[in-house]
């Protein structure tokens, strides 16, 4: 699930492994300074791929652990900066690896299952048999995927003392299928990415391509770990792990609003960064390269303090660290970012506006106005956003603006607030609750919240698929679901604009048929957790 450009190292660990021998190795002397790669023991002895950064004076005394399992089809080497940072400055010995099933590593992908968190404990078992390792001392870090098997690692081995998960999922099927509608290219992607490197299970292969040829939704559904972070937290709290947990709020693949939502029932020493930006790439530069950048950096004073014991302050700062989401977020900025004690405290109290009929477009309206509106089920120029595209260019201060007066109103319903004068704040999860007749038993709806400029141009905020089924056709059914979290900064004159279509196709598929006519009708309302006026 991580892409930065490792090929080059890639290549060298392929080149390396292919002269090691696939026997569970022994005690192995590591040169202090130097990464070894070599095969380790997992769980059932499946051989897992490993290379292991020790600090120079290894063998002089005890030293901390760090598990740094890599991200989806990723070599081991792909955490190989921060491993180099942990190991000679805070004195860690990294063990970073391949997960089972990938790449070098043996058996097949479990996909944030129990093998996988098993796998991490024997890695754990062997480090403190062979590599003078204090068994007080143990953490494990990791983006993408690998975030997610820091996660089920730490929820299973209480041994893990912290944590350091950098755009984990929270949810599997949450992610590949939002409230039942299949994302156009994400099992796709991760199928691709990993079609070169993989082994999948039966069981698996059935899964995804269930997903990507009959665009069936459910097909995750039966994962033991779909729900991850959920499933993970009360074992986290139990154990007392130290959870350090960053995201991206534009992330198309693995998006942050279950991170976002659940870190407050974390109960242990916990801290949370957000910055803009798509899949891992507000902290995937510090975590693979080891360059300057404030969310690893960040995330290796947290270990340090609660594995090492530093007194480095990190315990002292802000638990919940924000950089707007239309901010530009290379490094990401400190400079730029808003604390808070916790998610609820970063949240503004939610603002119910009803919708008139979309032909008046009022977002505001009379909420004892009775209407209805036929709207024709085709795609418009209210796309919610290009993955991997849209994301990366928010980061950037580049995210495209849609001219919103080509949106066709015969197609989308569009809803506008008056300006706000003074600018405002949004901060939370807008909510929608749309009532609608449907063509058939199935509809689709997405929804789109923009900020739009004097000019008539919007950028998105936030944007979140439903799906139905099972409806009555022709029936006036209520809608109800929430859209990204977010947290955005309104200019002076700016206004809120919102969007609901039936058919969006470059994010997501659309269980509408293409051409039928779905009736939206009231009452429909939007709650908005924005301050100003």
């Amino acid at each position: 699930m991580r892409t930065p450009l490792l090929g080059a190292l890639a290549a060298a660990l392929l080149a390396t492994g292919s002269a090691v021998c696939l026997a569970p190795a022994a005690a192995v002397p590591i040169p202090g300074g130097q990464a070894t790669t070599l095969f380790l023991p997992g769980a059932d002895g499946v051989p897992i791929n490993a290379v292991i950064t020790a600090p120079p004076d290894l063998a002089e005394h005890r030293n901390p652990l760090v598990l740094q399992p890599s991200g989806w089809g990723m070599p081991a080497v792909g955490s190989i900066g921060s491993a180099y940072k942990l190991s000679s400055g805070e004195g860690f010995v990294s063990i970073e690896y391949t997960a089972r099933g990938m790449y070098l590593s043996g058996g097949e992908v479990d996909l944030l299952g129990e093998k996988d968190a098993e796998d991490a404990s024997a890695l754990i078992d062997w480090a403190i048999a062979n590599l003078n390792i204090d068994p007080d001392r143990i953490a494990i870090a990791g983006g993408s995927y690998g975030a997610g098997m820091s996660l089920i690692a730490a929820a299973h081995d209480p041994r893990i003392k912290a944590i350091v998960a950098d755009s984990p999922p929270g949810d599997v099927t949450e992610a590949l299928a939002p409230n039942g509608t299949p994302k156009t290219g994400g099992p796709i992607a991760l199928t691709v990415a990993g079609a070169a490197t993989n082994r999948f299970s039966p069981e698996l292969v059935t899964h995804g391509l269930d997903a990507i040829v009959n665009h069936n939704a459910n097909a995750f559904a039966a994962l033991p770990n779909r729900h991850l972070l959920a499933k993970a937290i009360p074992q986290l709290n139990a154990n007392g792990t130290a959870v350090f947990l960053a995201h991206d709020w534009q992330d198309s693949l693995l998006p942050v609003g279950p991170i976002y939502s659940m870190f407050d029932q974390l109960t242990g020493p916990k801290m949370l960064y957000v910055v803009p930006g798509d899949h891992s790439t507000g902290g995937g530069a510090g975590g693979v390269a080891g360059l300057p950048n404030s969310i690893w950096d960040a995330g290796l004073r947290w270990l340090d303090h609660y594995v090492n014991g530093a007194d480095n302050g990190i315990d002292r700062e802000p638990t919940v660290n924000i950089q707007p989401a239309n901010t530009v977020s290379l490094l990401p900025d400190p400079a730029a970012l808003v604390h808070f004690s916790s998610v609820g405290a970063a949240e503004i109290a939610a603002r119910e506006f009803a919708l008139s009929a979309p032909g008046g477009g009022v977002m505001g309206a009379d909420p004892g106005e009775s209407w209805s509106q036929a709207m024709i089920s085709t795609p418009t120029t209210a796309v919610a956003a290009i993955p991997y595209v849209t994301g990366s260019l928010a980061q950037l201060g580049l995210a495209p603006a849609i001219p919103l007066g080509t949106v066709d109103r015969n197609a989308a319903g569009v809803w506008r607030t008056e300006p706000f004068a003074g600018g405002g704040v949004l901060s939370g999860t807008p909510h929608l609750r749309i009532t609608a007749a449907p063509p058939g038993p199935d509809l689709t709806m997405i929804g789109i919240l923009y900020d739009e400029s004097p000019d008539g141009t919007g950028k998105t905020i936030s944007y979140w698929p439903i799906t139905r089924h099972g409806l009555t056709p022709g029936v006036p059914a209520t809608l109800e679901w929430d859209l990204a979290p977010t947290y955005w900064n309104l200019a002076p004159g700016h206004r809120l604009t919102l969007t609901v279509t039936t058919q969006d196709p470059i994010p997501f598929e659309s269980s509408t048929p293409m051409g039928s006519t779905v009736v939206f009708g009231s009452p429909s309302a939007v709650e908005l957790p924005v301050s100003g006026s």
